[in-house]
């Protein structure tokens, strides 16, 4: 955090220009500031030079008057965290945090789609752990203007809003990040020193060739080939039975195929496509010109088909979420298992897929020594992907959902790593307001927010 101090930032009746403040007795002794000294007043990254006059209550209060608030763009009565760095005498509250991501403003209420839960859980948990928060869109985000939406007795309030300490990029669009207007606002945010997370979203086959530079991660790694031509498909099948061709920006399960070889044909299946495909071939060059239409220019990759477990005759496979904590390491913070919908090969909650416990899932086919034995070995190469991938991305990464899959033998596979995991299917065993989850993005912006803010030794 900022730090352990939170101050109550408030209207002062006697307080008659934007270039004063009064401070409480308490904080002017912490921070050993006398009255009439000059301190500069940060919020975000908007500052005012003021003047101590007054050091009058004892509670943790600072006062402003309402032009500086307005300035500040503070709203009203706030409680915030607060640092005072003596060598720059600056104060910094906050921190201030803002999500970016799609706002459907034409809606109303004003919707964030899949993340409006999210957005409130986080806003929620923002104000009770003495944080600003705010989303916003790119085309909120105009130059040295910022517009955003904050959280009040219950209803999202569109207020312009100041520059933040750290911003959450959760974009859903892959398009919309490799475009100019994406590119212009990551060099606003470079131009200002502003950190941002998730750094974008991760490309399947990048992440096949970061980790497998990693030896001891390498059995637990299905083959991946990068699918650019028609002998690439050839190679794959001579080798596996099965494979799935996959999108390298897909997510959700969709445009998924899965081809089986068998003695005389190879069999296909997919997800979420339309139109005349056929479900059997006689030869790769057939199939191969079934697929490319589909297909199309896009990156593809083919992967080795693992043959999962399944529950009540249903693939499974375990989403594990995985977060920075404030010691800059990664942790577990939940896990489920998904069991896809009947008649599909996907165990996507988009594509029908439900939830289950770990538990509840592998006590049929394992004692209760293995379903423990098992939830820790995934467990474990959940962590030990999320560490090699952030030693392997530039940019920052606190938020990973791994995918993994037990074959029929127990014997544990990635299968995926998503940069921005679902927020709509992951329930705690014991309902809260507040996910874990939630908490632990909240903690890592605020361990983001406050380095470039740490006093000299």
């Amino acid at each position: 955090m900022f730090s352990t101090t939170t101050v109550r930032i408030t209207e002062g009746s006697l307080i008659e220009n934007n270039q004063t403040i009064a401070l409480s007795k308490r904080l002017a002794k912490l921070w050993m500031i006398e009255q009439n000294d000059t301190i500069t007043l940060f919020f975000g990254l908007t500052s005012v030079t003021v003047n101590i006059t007054s050091i009058g209550e004892k509670e943790n209060a600072i006062l402003c008057s309402k032009e500086l608030l307005a300035i500040l763009k503070i709203p009203g009565e706030y409680e915030l965290h607060c640092s005072y760095l003596p060598s720059q005498k600056a104060l910094h509250l906050g921190p201030v945090i803002a999500i970016i991501t799609e706002i459907k403003e034409q809606s109303y209420p004003v919707s964030f789609g899949s993340l409006s839960s999210f957005c409130e859980e986080f806003a929620l948990l923002s104000e009770q752990s003495a944080c600003f928060c705010y989303i916003t869109s790119l085309s909120l985000w105009k130059g040295e203007e910022v517009w955003g939406y904050r959280y009040e007795d219950g209803h999202w309030k569109k207020e312009q809003m100041p520059f933040p300490n750290v911003v959450h990029n959760r974009i859903h669009s892959r398009k919309t990040e490799q475009s100019t207007v994406f590119s212009s606002w990551l060099q606003t945010l470079k131009t200002y020193h502003i950190p941002h997370f998730n750094d974008r979203f991760l490309n399947k086959w990048e992440v096949y060739e970061a980790l497998e530079q990693f030896a001891y991660l390498q059995p637990y790694i299905p083959c991946t080939f990068l699918f650019d031509n028609k002998q690439v498909l050839e190679k794959a099948l001579a080798l596996y039975d099965c494979v799935f061709i996959k999108p390298a920006y897909g997510s959700q399960g969709r445009k998924i195929f899965k081809v089986t070889r068998t003695e005389h044909e190879y069999t296909l299946n997919y997800t979420t496509f339309s139109g005349d495909i056929h479900t059997s071939y006689t030869s790769v060059d057939s199939l191969f010109a079934a697929l490319k239409p589909y297909i199309g220019h896009r990156p593809y990759i083919v992967q080795q088909g693992v043959t999962l477990y399944t529950y009540e005759e249903r693939p499974v496979d375990f989403r594990i979420l995985c977060h920075k904590t404030e010691q800059n390491q990664w942790k577990l913070t939940s896990a489920v298992a998904r069991v896809s919908s009947p008649n599909e090969f996907v165990s996507n909650i988009a594509m029908g897929g439900e939830i289950y416990k770990f538990d509840e899932v592998l006590q049929f086919a394992f004692s209760q020594k293995q379903v423990r034995h098992l939830k820790k070995l995934l467990s474990e190469l959940a962590l030990e992907t999320a560490r090699c991938l952030g030693q392997s991305y530039d940019g920052l990464y606190g938020e990973l959902g791994i995918d993994l899959g037990l074959d029929k033998d127990g014997n544990p596979w990635l299968i995926e790593v998503n940069s921005k995991p679902s927020k709509n299917m992951l329930p705690t065993a014991i309902p809260t307001p507040i996910r874990p989850s939630v908490r632990s993005v909240l903690q890592y912006c605020c361990l983001i927010a406050q380095q470039p803010y740490k006093e000299e030794s």
